[in-house]
């Protein structure tokens, strides 16, 4: 008998090292200006000495909103949370856990991938628990605990995972959302 989780309450929940690396020191390689490093350090992530194994998530979702404001002026939000979600895969890629999870999702295949895809969100935080309700052949409903404040962020992120795991033409979009948390449907196209 398995026993279901205690849900982590909003004010204890936290992000991994392994995000954080993936996306300040893999992902923006060559795009961290001094100002940018400078707003990071001052909102609680400081660059220059070693990461911490856990972040908050209100402290990281600032950082995102951070990034994004330095790395991407000018560009609509939703635009630069997508673009910022494609790097960051990339360099959540670069990482030594990273590496091992692309590295079989890429031999899964988009359906396989799309199965882990709870198993591989427990990674990243303390408190994501996640459902996945198979709809089609290429075609699941993801509901997720959790609320991002960053308009095409989700979706983005979930979209280059499922084209690491080779789906053609991956699209995710958000369902609904409400204070318990998103539901994302990700479909793609069979071969």
């Amino acid at each position: 008998m398995t026993r279901k989780p205690r849900p982590v309450p909003p004010e204890q929940r936290q992000v991994y090292v392994q995000v954080v690396e993936g996306l300040l020191q893999h992902g923006l390689r060559g795009q961290v200006s001094p100002r940018l490093r400078e707003r990071l350090r001052q909102a609680g992530v400081d660059l220059d000495r070693p990461l911490l194994p856990l972040y908050p998530v209100p402290l990281w979702t600032r950082c995102l909103h951070i990034v994004i404001e330095e790395v991407h002026p000018g560009v609509p939000r939703e635009e630069a949370f997508r673009r910022l979600a494609h790097a960051h895969v990339e360099g959540y890629g670069a990482t030594l856990l990273g590496r091992a999870v692309m590295s079989v999702m890429r031999m899964l295949g988009p359906k396989r991938v799309v199965q882990r895809l709870p198993e591989v969100l427990r990674g990243t935080d303390n408190y994501t628990e996640a459902v996945l309700t198979e709809r089609g052949p290429a075609s699941y409903e993801l509901r997720i605990n959790s609320v991002v404040d960053a308009p095409g962020y989700a979706e983005a992120l979930f979209e280059a995972l499922l084209q690491v795991g080779g789906a053609r033409s991956p699209h995710v979009t958000k369902v609904r959302e409400d204070a318990d948390g998103t539901v994302l449907s990700l479909t793609w196209t069979e071969p």
